[in-house]
């Protein structure tokens, strides 16, 4: 039950990379054929461009599977600037202002020998979202969000410099203010009824989770970093000293029943009602704010004794203090009063609808404090020109207090409009060990053959104590929970690089991920328990083939399997299986270069994703009092994924002042089961996405190149029942001049 977004991620990468063709140079072979080229390259140079889309169907789609804004964007799209201003000292600006995608980019730069640099600059770039939310296909129900063209800035200042004077330590200093604003879609999304189904029809629910949401995103993170790098004798060391100030405030919101109220007085649930009235309208508002102050201290040490043996350690402190707010808002439509007014199901019509706020958690306001520390030793041991050693340990304790309080505000009465706040305080510490044990091998001593192994085990014990939420003005305490808590990671990897000849190359890797969480009571929670455990395994398989100096493949092979188990309470209740996961992939790359006019390459990727929880092993639920007989399966389905992506890029030199360049992109999926919709929500993927892109190189002269491309897309989804499909020619053009 894959989540709808999934054609967004990977149609983004199929299209934003047909696109990004438009501007980018030939890769691997292109490389080759343009070297007999006489386009040149410029050391200082401005390249302005712009490009203009024609969307016909979805245009807050478009923005967000291409990154591209649909009134198109122009502007600069690089400038990079070099020169030597003496003999020891150079000066460096780079930049770029693209109107419409809202990238910019500033940075400037100065080296000096012998002395240091300076480096400063600001970025901002922005990201699109879109408000789409989910379809119903049985009752072909699609409610988006109002504003759909969403959007975040992310931007970046920064100011770094280092002083690196002969034979004393260097100094590194760096400042950055990383921001985040704006508004993304969130797949926390809200219940609605209509789905077309009734709601007398026990235990098959008529509601389903398709509303949007969105989050609106304020956030800052500072930074400061101060260096020290030197050597005394054989040893090299660094000190570092860093501060972090975070400030975040998020809220998520989000509509369940929209435009929904319920009757008055509500009516037995063996009732049929229309959709619009089988429940009341709830708006929810959840606000996260965050505000922590880190800082921490790093150092490390390196020292070769001799040619085979290396030691390196390092240490770390780090000291965090964070403090959270905000609310749980949740505004209920309670109907009040009742007229005469009929409703399709017979009865009386609800007025007088009230918005009731409520709050789940309201005021919240607490912190935590946080100390860590860390130390990790590696001795690297050459044991011979062809075996290299290496083994390292890691240790870490880490200590948490943490406490917060909020208040609850719940309605009663009927209907419920009474109101009444109730305070709550609670409470935790935490107290955790973990050492981490590695070591690697790696020999080289039959010829074209390099074999290597590599192992880690993190184990971690500690303690858990914290306080259920309790009012503070009935009791003196919560429920005390006292848990010892154990983690054990492992992971293990062997592999093998073969250079047959100059022919063949193979690669393959073997892996194992083991990761293990238990909770345990003790005390007056003695008994209770909680166990999660997976495991992995697979293979990772390349080869290379060089029939001869055109014509080259590279084959990828990756298989995944894994299990995971997971118990609940009480040690005697045994682990049961949650998830049996397959991944497969298989990717094939053709480099085809028969003169150095002409290039060409072709990349294949299919893969095979699938999650199994209990299906198909769930089976019938038996009928019980007003409830039919039902299949469970109908709901537990497995998550698929399968997709399958193509590109070719063909290239020619057609004269020494033009190239052509002629690019084709292709993404398909077909992972839906619109049938599940009468049990569940149908979230397989349905998409397929093809582009296509032609341009045209040419040297004006020896200080200016132009750049022409036509590109067209085609985007159809029907997991959205195809409300969200795209297509349309986008044209790009770029003069880029030498300075």
């Amino acid at each position: 039950m894959k989540l709808f977004f999934s054609p967004v991620v990977r149609g983004t990468s199929l299209l934003v990379g047909a696109l990004l063709a438009l501007a980018a140079a030939p890769t691997r072979g292109a490389d080759k054929a343009v070297a007999d080229d006489a386009f040149p390259n410029f050391e200082s140079y401005i390249k302005i461009s712009g490009q203009a889309p024609s969307v016909t169907g979805d245009v807050s789609s478009f923005q967000t599977r291409t990154q591209t804004q649909h009134n198109g964007g122009a502007g600069i799209e690089d400038y990079h600037y070099a020169k030597e201003a003496s003999k020891d000292t150079t000066v460096q600006f780079d930049g770029h202002a693209l109107v419409g995608t809202e990238d910019y980019l500033a940075q400037f730069r100065i080296n000096k020998n012998e002395v240091g640099s300076v480096d400063f600059g600001y970025k901002r770039f922005r990201t699109f979202y879109d408000g789409v939310g989910g379809f119903f296909p049985t009752s072909s129900q699609w409610m988006p969000l109002t504003q759909r063209l969403l959007f975040l800035d992310r931007g970046n200042l920064w100011v770094s410099a280092t002083l690196a004077l002969p034979n004393a330590p260097v100094f590194s200093f760096r400042y950055s203010n990383e921001t985040r604003n704006g508004q993304k879609d969130s797949t926390i999304w809200g219940d609605s009824d209509f789905t077309g189904m009734p709601n007398n029809n026990p235990p098959i629910s008529q509601v389903r989770k398709f509303m949007p949401s969105y989050i609106n995103i304020g956030e800052r993170t500072e930074k400061l970093e101060l260096s020290m790098k030197h050597t005394l004798g054989k040893t090299s060391f660094q000190v570092t000293l860093l501060g972090e100030d975070i400030k975040n405030l998020d809220t998520l919101y989000t509509t369940r029943f929209p435009n929904e109220v319920k009757p008055y007085p509500a009516p037995a649930s063996t009732v049929l009602l229309p959709a619009l009235n089988m429940n009341n309208q709830v708006i929810a508002q959840t606000g996260n704010g965050t505000a922590s102050r880190a800082t921490s201290f790093l150092a490390t040490t390196e020292t070769p004794f001799n040619d085979k043996l290396k030691l390196n350690t390092g240490f770390s402190y780090q000291l965090l203090h964070s403090d959270y707010s905000g609310d749980r808002s949740i505004i209920t439509s309670t109907a009040t009063t009742a007229t005469g007014v009929i409703v399709g199901s017979g009865l009386s019509a609800a007025t007088g609808v009230v918005p009731v706020q409520t709050y789940q958690y309201q005021s919240i306001a607490g912190g935590s404090h946080i100390k860590e520390f860390k130390f990790n030793a590696a001795l690297t041991y050459a044991a011979t020109k062809d075996i290299s050693l290496k083994l390292a340990v890691k240790r870490e304790q880490e200590y948490v207090l943490g406490a917060g309080t909020y208040t609850v505000v719940a309605a009663s009465g009927t209907p419920a409009t009474t109101t009444a706040s109730t305070p709550r305080f609670e409470w935790s510490n935490i107290t955790q060990n973990a050492t981490t044990p590695e070591a690697e091998i790696r020999f080289t001593g039959i010829k074209n053959l390099a074999l290597y192994a590599n192992a880690s085990k993190r184990c971690l014990s500690g303690t858990e104590y914290d306080s259920s939420a309790y009012n503070p003005l009935t009791a003196a305490a919560g429920t005390l929970v006292a848990s010892n808590v154990s983690e054990d990671h492992g992971n293990y990897t062997v592999g093998a690089n073969w250079r047959q000849s100059m022919l063949l190359t193979l690669r393959a890797e073997l892996f194992s991920k083991n990761h293990q969480n238990e909770s345990t009571g003790f005390g007056t929670r003695l008994g209770d328990y909680y166990l999660l455990d997976n495991r992995f395994t697979g293979v990772k398989l390349t080869a290379i083939v060089k029939a001869n100096e055109a014509l080259s493949f590279t084959t990828r092979y990756l298989n995944q399997a894994g299990k995971m188990k997971v118990t609940g309470f009480l040690p005697t209740f045994p682990a049961y299986d949650s998830c049996d996961a397959k991944n497969q992939s298989i990717g094939e790359t053709i480099d085809w270069t028969p003169a150095t006019s002409f290039y060409a390459q072709a990349n294949v990727n299919l893969v095979y994703n699938n999650i199994n929880t209990v299906y198909p092993n769930a089976g019938i639920a038996p009928a019980s009092g007003t409830s039919q007989a039902w299949d469970v399966n109908m709901v537990l389905q497995d998550s698929k994924n399968n997709y399958l992506t193509t590109t070719l890029l063909l290239g020619a030199v057609m004269t020494k002042t033009d190239d052509l360049q002629l690019q084709w992109n292709y993404y398909r999926a077909d992972d839906g089961n619109t049938a599940l919709a009468v049990r569940t929500m149908p979230y397989g993927v349905v998409a397929k996405d093809v582009a296509v892109t032609v341009g045209l190189k040419h040297k004006f002269s020896d200080k200016m190149v132009g750049n022409a491309k036509l590109g067209y897309f085609d985007s159809t989804n029907g997991t959205t029942g195809g409300l969200t499909n795209f297509h349309g020619p986008i044209g790009y053009v770029s003069i880029e001049y030498g300075l």
